[in-house]
């Protein structure tokens, strides 16, 4: 089975220019624990978490108007949406990843968790 075969939309995706606070706002949804980041053509950037956004005590922190981009983390794990879900489940074990995105050439196509890749092997096997 291939990653496109289940995987969804991304739960929600930020802009470069999206600003620290609404990223805070949108982030405390359930079952998300961080949002994309594409440019201005969708091309993934990277990930921001809530921890990433929060405000720090030194004046480096996150500031509430600022844009996103610079507290993203570029270092993405990454599928395809023509890799094989036990291959891609297995690298997110090893990984500690529990949500993935999936990107095509650059461009963030879908999203992919290793809930749904445990859920389609079962209904494979029945």
């Amino acid at each position: 089975m291939k990653v496109k075969e289940i995987m969804r939309a991304p739960r929600a995706i930020l802009s470069v220019e999206t600003s620290v606070a609404e990223a805070r706002a949108r982030l405390p949804q359930p079952g998300v624990t961080s949002l994309p980041v594409v440019d201005r053509d969708g091309a993934l950037l990277g990930l921001v978490t809530l921890d990433d956004l929060k405000p720090k005590q030194s004046s480096a922190g996150a500031k509430a108007s600022d844009s996103v981009e610079p507290y993203l983390s570029p270092h993405l794990v990454t599928a395809t949406p023509n890799m094989d879900v036990s291959r891609v489940a297995e690298m997110m074990r090893y990984k500690g990843l529990e949500n993935i995105m999936v990107v095509e050439e650059r461009y963030l196509v879908g999203a992919f968790s290793l809930g749904e890749a445990t859920r389609a092997a079962a209904k494979s096997t029945t």
